[in-house]
C-alpha cells in the first residue's frame, strides 16, 4: 500500500484560504507521560475542519438536508515533536485537495512557530444511502472561500 505524503509542513500553497484555530492541551488528552496521546490529535484537526467550514458559512444541516454528507474515509498524523499540558498550539487547515467525490483537508499543528504535528483528513462525499456522488458546486465555493470576518470567534478550549 502506497501511501500518500503529508506535505503539510510547510502550510497551504500561495492563494490557498486557510484558518487557524488556538486549542490548550487539556490534562485528560495526556497519556502516563504527560504528552499529549496519539488519538487527540485527530480531535484537534476535527476541530479546526468544522471551524473551517464555520468561518465559511457553511451550514452541515443543509447540507445533510440536501444529501450531501461527508464521511471521513481516510486520516493520517504525522508526529514531529511532542505537545504536553498545558501548551497552546494553534491547528491550521486548509483543503489540500478537491476532486469529483472527496475533499482532503490537511493540518498543521503549531506551538509558536514550530510545527509539532502534520496531519490531513480525506472525506468522500455520499448520499443518504452512503453512495458517492459529485461534489455540489455550490459546496466547493464554500470550501476554497475565505472566511467571513463575522464567522470567526476567538474559540479555545477550556482546561
Amino acid at each position: 500500500m502506497i501511501v500518500p505524503p503529508i506535505a503539510a509542513s510547510e502550510g497551504p500553497k500561495p492563494g490557498v484560504t486557510s484558518s487557524r484555530i488556538p486549542i490548550r492541551v487539556r490534562f485528560a488528552e495526556t497519556d502516563l507521560m504527560g504528552i499529549v496521546h496519539h488519538a487527540s490529535y485527530l480531535i484537534y484537526v476535527e476541530e479546526a475542519r468544522v471551524e473551517y467550514l464555520l468561518r465559511r458559512g457553511a451550514n452541515y444541516a443543509d447540507w445533510a438536508a440536501r444529501g450531501v454528507h461527508f464521511p471521513v474515509i481516510d486520516a493520517r498524523v504525522r508526529y514531529r515533536t511532542a505537545a504536553a499540558f498545558p501548551d497552546r498550539l494553534e491547528v491550521e487547515c486548509w483543503v489540500g485537495e478537491a476532486t469529483r467525490v472527496s475533499v482532503r483537508f490537511d493540518y498543521r499543528i503549531l506551538r509558536g512557530d514550530t510545527v509539532i504535528a502534520e496531519a490531513y483528513t480525506t472525506l468522500a462525499c455520499v448520499d443518504h444511502t452512503r453512495v458517492p456522488k459529485r461534489v455540489p458546486p455550490d459546496v466547493l465555493a464554500v470550501l476554497s472561500s475565505p472566511e467571513k470576518p463575522e464567522k470567526v470567534a476567538p474559540a479555545e478550549n477550556s482546561t
